[in-house]
């Protein structure tokens, strides 16, 4: 399916000529008009209007396809998802070399991917976020996968892996402190860091019902919520951590929380089975979830895991937010690596 610039034939022409008459009178008045004070050419412009030319664009069977070879592969990626994101949900790349490699990761901009050896000079391909599936020469893919894959290696490099949350979590046992030293070890990364970590999550959550990418979200928001008050001790500065920013950022990852819960609740409902609750799932993000018959255990652990870590999280907040509000938080230190100083 390619779209291109609708043009009328001259039958059509001729039909609303014939039907109406008086508009054809306005029209050829404002023709008369113009011919009247004609206007100077100017190549400039001219050559300014045939740039902003809407791109052809091929799309089949909800996919958009590109050449690796195009000029204007950006141009029309961006062109097409502002235009016609509902007539594809694919994204089909052609004429990748044998032996290059596709790659993807993050950065302050969005998700996108480059292609080393492609021939393109390894440029960002940042992709748009309602895109679901990506299709290559030699692999079939889904861009929920991929961002996940990418997610978790950021936190890798940046602030370590997600905890998963235990026993020696539970609010009840120490008010939370265990939580935010957790959140406060998170908070090391920079603003921008942070801030990217954060954007990219929040295009993963809006088009993926993935409830591990609303806890990842959740977990950044909290350090982002924190690190004023880690930034203070630091630098010997009083910091009032019941403000409005503060408060509204653990809100939404209370929120998030909630939502991740509810819907991990929903999917074990489906086959009957829930975590113990003496016991508590892990993360498991990176295993087969899609089909509870083929992959039974798999299906289990990765909504089981959601399940349980996104209430844990959500109970530690809460007992935080509300030491918070009372100002009554129980005096903990830093995490080791951080200056011993308590608060």
């Amino acid at each position: 399916m390619t779209f291109d610039q609708p043009q009328k034939s001259k039958q059509a022409d001729q039909t609303q000529s014939q039907a109406d008459q008086s508009t054809e009178t306005r029209s050829l008045s404002a023709v008369d008009l113009l011919k009247e004070k004609p206007a100077k050419d100017n190549p400039q412009e001219v050559q300014k209007v045939a740039d902003n030319r809407p791109p052809s664009l091929h799309i089949e069977n909800h996919a958009l396809i590109l050449s690796l070879k195009d000029q204007d592969f950006d141009r029309k990626l961006n062109y097409a998802a502002a235009n016609f994101k509902q007539d594809f949900d694919t994204l089909k790349i052609t004429d990748v070399p044998a032996n290059a490699k596709v790659n993807y990761w993050q950065d302050p901009k969005g998700f996108f991917l480059w292609v080393k050896d492609g021939g393109d000079g390894n440029k960002r391909h940042y992709i748009p976020s309602h895109l679901q599936h990506l299709e290559l020469p030699q692999e079939k893919t889904t861009f929920e996968k991929l961002r996940l894959e990418v997610n978790d290696a950021y936190a890798r490099q940046t602030f370590g892996d997600m905890a998963s949350f235990n026993r020696s979590f539970n609010p009840s046992y120490d008010g939370g402190a265990s939580s935010l030293k957790y959140f406060a070890g998170m908070s090391r990364l920079s603003d921008v860091a942070l801030a990217k970590q954060e954007q990219a999550l929040r295009d993963a959550v809006k088009t993926s019902e993935n409830p591990y990418f609303k806890i990842y979200l959740a977990d950044t928001l909290m350090a982002g919520a924190v690190k004023p008050v880690i930034d203070g001790v630091m630098s010997g500065r009083a910091v009032d951590l019941n403000n409005p920013v503060t408060l509204r950022k653990i809100d939404e990852a209370i929120s998030l929380l909630d939502a991740a819960h509810k819907d991990s609740g929903g999917q074990l409902g489906t086959i009957g089975r829930y975590p113990q609750r003496n016991v508590y799932e892990p993360l498991m993000p990176g295993v087969p979830y899609w089909n509870s018959r083929r992959y039974p255990d798999q299906f289990y652990g990765f909504w089981g895991g959601s399940y349980d870590q996104s209430q844990a999280r959500s109970a530690a907040l809460t007992v935080i937010r509300n030491h918070i509000v009372n100002n009554s938080f129980p005096r903990f230190q830093l995490p080791p690596d951080l200056p011993p100083r308590n608060f």
